[in-house]
């Protein structure tokens, strides 16, 4: 008996396998395909990063003072450091006019790569703003404006947050009757912003 159900299991097997051998390609099941699309929402923040240096020397030069025809001599041992000169009007009559250039127009002053800003403004720009303080020595007051050559007054194209380009800032320094030698000691506040 046992041998009759063993024989009659290879039978079944040997028809199965003829079934599954001999069944036609087209018969089996193609896989499929679907596709669908999602929408993804990146959100980058924006970021402006301000640098400023901490302090800035600006030192005019007795040359920057003087118009045409005076000269000076030099005396750095004293503080501040000084300068003396002389001449001569022609004749007998005393020339009044100041031979220093102070009077027609501030000294022109750069602080040299003064700030530095990184952003990604999604505008491309941003802007940014300097406002002088007050200037003293001792009881001294002394008038230091931005000058309007400043490339500040503009508006500053972005640059990113990798690379950025740092800026100067220049001064007018206006020496009239109230700009008396001396050390001035004043600030510069800084502000950078991308306008709404």
């Amino acid at each position: 008996m046992k041998n009759k159900f063993l024989a009659l299991a290879a039978f079944g097997t040997a028809i199965l396998s003829g079934v599954i051998l001999s069944a036609p390609a087209n018969a089996q099941i193609a896989p499929s395909t679907e596709t669908e699309t999602i929408n993804v929402n990146v959100t980058v923040p924006e970021i402006l990063f301000l640098r400023t240096i901490t302090t800035a020397d600006v030192v005019i030069t007795p040359a920057e003072l003087v118009g045409a025809g005076a000269t000076l001599t030099s005396n750095n041992s004293t503080t501040p450091p000084s300068s003396t000169g002389s001449d001569k009007s022609t004749g007998s009559t005393l020339d009044t006019v100041s031979p220093f250039s102070v009077a027609s127009a501030p000294v022109e002053k750069t602080i040299n790569d003064a700030y530095i800003v990184w952003s990604n403004s999604p505008t491309g720009t941003y802007e940014v703003e300097i406002t002088p303080g007050t200037f003293v020595s001792g009881t001294n007051n002394l008038t230091v404006d931005i000058s309007g050559t400043d490339p500040s007054t503009a508006s500053i194209t972005a640059e990113g947050l990798t690379a950025a380009t740092a800026k100067d800032i220049v001064l007018d320094v206006t020496l009239d009757a109230a700009g008396k030698a001396g050390t001035y000691t004043g600030t510069l506040t800084v502000d950078a912003f991308r306008p709404d």
